[in-house]
């Protein structure tokens, strides 16, 4: 008989965005996207990896609706 669910590698206890410890809840700049520069460059990497709503439809894909 198989394991419905395998064991995975151990992870770091405490690892927050770009593999850095999180801060802590009165540190955080909440309600920012980023808390650094790290992170910004992060996001803006990431960022260029995302299709636009025209390259997804053109793909016969469905985009997120505009919130509002």
């Amino acid at each position: 008989m198989t394991e419905a669910n395998p064991p995975r590698e151990p992870q770091a206890s405490s690892a927050g965005q770009a593999g850095r410890k999180s801060e802590p809840v009165e540190r955080a700049k909440n309600g920012s996207m980023v808390q650094d520069m790290q992170d910004l460059k992060r996001l803006g990497h990431d960022m260029k990896q995302m299709k636009t709503n025209r390259q997804l439809q053109e793909q016969g894909l469905v985009p997120d609706p505009m919130q509002e």
